[in-house]
């Protein structure tokens, strides 16, 4: 049996409303460890410069240093991704970052690193990606580029994510978990989920919340 996978969910919210989800990010990394940084799902939305000064400043009190960014995916190669020991993918548009992953081939390089023990990090978008299906976010985000697919890569236990969860989307999400038949995580902004020796735990300020065919319960 290989190593498992350690994923953090977080539900989009800023440096202070993720820092506890951050604080034990950054305890799986270990100070002397190497983070990369993928910000792709702010192409055209932020420049990538303050992405990266944004990630440092995030990082920087939590003794994580050596953080690298990859803002062009073809330019990498999936062996690369075997020197880091976390990666952090940023939040943003969600349809533009599941395109650019599948396009790159790097949703399935992501699910290999994975499924090699290794540590990811979704925020926001990044965090949907990571869960079972997009379509969680029709309401909340534009699909401008026109994407059809509707998988993600599938690493948080058969899950679909909602971040920037808040009570009035109750309605939404539990049409979506009896439509689809497929359990959901609403994911507050001061709030996190981890997923780490097959247990699943809320991390954060406020509750996460799982819904499924039975209804709603707590994270």
């Amino acid at each position: 049996m290989g190593k498992e996978a350690r994923i953090a969910l977080a539900g989009g919210g800023g440096a202070e409303d993720s820092r506890l989800l951050d604080e034990v990010f950054a305890s799986w990394i270990g100070s002397q460890g190497r983070l990369l940084y993928l910000p792709i799902a702010l192409r055209g939305i932020r420049s990538f410069e303050s992405c990266l000064e944004w990630i440092t400043t995030t990082f920087a009190p939590l003794n994580i240093t050596r953080i690298a960014m990859w803002a062009d995916l073809t330019e990498h190669q999936a062996d690369e991704l075997e020197e880091f020991d976390a990666i952090y993918i940023g939040g943003g548009n969600t349809y533009s970052l599941l395109a650019e992953l599948i396009e790159s081939g790097f949703d399935r390089h992501l699910k290999t690193y994975a499924q090699s023990g290794g540590i990811i990090y979704g925020g926001s978008a990044g965090a949907v990606v990571l869960g079972k299906d997009i379509r969680t976010v029709t309401y909340m985000d534009r699909n401008n580029i026109g994407l059809a697919e509707v998988n993600c890569l599938n690493l948080a236990k058969d899950h679909s994510i909602l971040p920037h969860y808040q009570p009035e989307m109750d309605k939404l999400i539990a049409e979506f978990a009896q439509n689809y038949r497929r359990p959901v995580l609403g994911i507050p902004e001061r709030s996190g989920v981890v997923i780490e020796s097959d247990q699943m735990r809320t991390v954060g300020f406020e509750p996460s919340y799982r819904f499924d065919e039975q209804g709603k319960s707590e994270v």
